[in-house]
């Protein structure tokens, strides 16, 4: 397991991740797979690997689908 790819795909979240809405994943919400694609090549720039980012979190897809979730959920906590 790889803490330092852990560590970037935490903080590039932190850093992109904004949503007003959860994943709708059963109307093939594109924003996940959107999400891991910047992801994956920004940590590419950064000399991390997809194989080290799945080796740490698994699949980076599921890891934005759960990141936009928890977005959402946050900013209308915000709100109430």
């Amino acid at each position: 397991m790889s803490q330092r790819a852990i560590d970037f795909v935490n903080n590039w979240i932190d850093t992109n991740v904004d949503a007003n809405k959860p994943a709708d994943m059963a109307h093939h919400d594109r924003r996940p797979k959107q999400l891991a694609a910047k992801c994956a090549a920004d940590a590419e720039a950064a000399g991390i690997s997809e194989s080290e980012i799945k080796d740490g979190l698994g699949d980076l897809e599921i890891c934005m689908i759960t990141a936009i979730d928890r977005a959402a959920l946050a900013k209308e906590s915000k709100q109430a």
